[in-house]
């Protein structure tokens, strides 16, 4: 088992987080534990939380990664002056992007936080920009659309696109519909965006 001193104090938080994320990309969240990163890094339970104020602060760390890889996948997604070919576009992106990081993925929404666990601020913020992202779609393919709209059409394809990825990552589509899950999540894009122009 290593010994404290074997790595520095901000050696040893990044050790915690990188495991942690590695853990539960491979077995996912629900095999998560204090036990279980602990065996992996060689160190006691004891020493995460000399890092981090708990299991919670670990988990929000590492969905904070994710969150952010999927911002880096919009950003890299094909470039496009139609708005509504943009937001296929992002859609591809979201794919690509869940179809390598699963486990994780779904660590931001199965996770239960300890009750009355504050979410930190930064951390809805994190989501927000997502979001906004696809809003100012909304707000090229009509100008004349309030901010406020185009934030909430963001959030409604945002939350449509999750749901039909949440039952296809826990093999429950097929219940609901014998699809590809790429022909519904562009099905779903197609029908919000014809909402929005003749809403």
């Amino acid at each position: 088992m290593a010994r404290r001193a074997d790595h520095s104090r901000e050696e040893l938080g990044r050790l915690i987080i990188d495991t942690a994320e590695d853990l539960i990309a491979t077995d996912g969240i629900d095999t998560f534990s204090a036990r279980s990163l602990s065996r992996a890094i060689g160190y006691a339970p004891g020493t995460l939380y000399h890092h981090f104020a708990d299991l919670d602060d670990i988990v929000t760390q590492v969905n904070t990664r994710t969150l952010a890889g999927l911002a880096l996948a919009f950003a890299d997604a094909a470039p496009s002056d139609d708005p509504a070919r943009m937001l296929h576009n992002y859609a591809d992106a979201f794919l690509g992007y869940i179809a390598v990081k699963r486990h994780l993925w779904n660590a931001l929404f199965e996770f239960r936080r300890k009750p009355g666990q504050v979410v930190p601020t930064w951390y809805i913020a994190a989501i927000a920009s997502l979001i906004r992202i696809v809003g100012e779609c909304f707000m090229r393919l009509r100008p004349d659309m309030p901010e406020a709209a185009a934030r909430e059409a963001g959030q409604l394809l945002f939350a449509s696109i999750h749901s039909v990825v949440s039952l296809e990552n826990s093999g429950r589509l097929g219940l609901v519909m014998n699809r590809d899950i790429a022909a519904v999540v562009h099905q779903l894009v197609d029908m919000h965006v014809l909402a929005a122009r003749h809403g």
